[in-house]
């Protein structure tokens, strides 16, 4: 991996923490006067709260990816300490896993 494509890898992570860190999802409740109104309101909220939920571990994702980026052994596979693929880290940069140790992940949790 070069070092034009770890700064290309840390403007994206970096793009991402910006869009993730400043992003407002509104779940406030409120009172709705009509049934069918409120179980929309309702169903928007559900979604926003899993939405952030799914945001934040992919902010802490990408918040440990920055600080291993920094370190000499980013870009290897925490299971098998191989390189990750680079087209890989470049669509997935907080990616801890080289795809045959990702799918025997997956593998095993189905």
């Amino acid at each position: 991996m070069t070092a034009d494509d770890k700064l290309e890898i840390r403007a994206y992570l970096e793009e991402k923490v910006a869009f993730l860190g400043g992003r407002e999802l509104p779940i406030a409740v409120r009172s709705c006067p009509d049934e069918s109104d409120c179980a929309t309101m309702l169903a928007e909220v559900h979604c926003n709260v899993i939405l952030r939920e799914r945001e934040a571990r992919e902010l802490r994702d990408i918040l440990r990816a920055l600080e291993k980026l920094k370190a000499p052994g980013f870009g290897l596979c925490e299971d098998c300490g191989e390189p990750i693929g680079l087209a890989r880290l470049k669509a997935r940069p907080q990616a801890r896993f080289c795809i045959e140790c990702q799918t025997a992940r997956e593998l095993v949790a189905a």
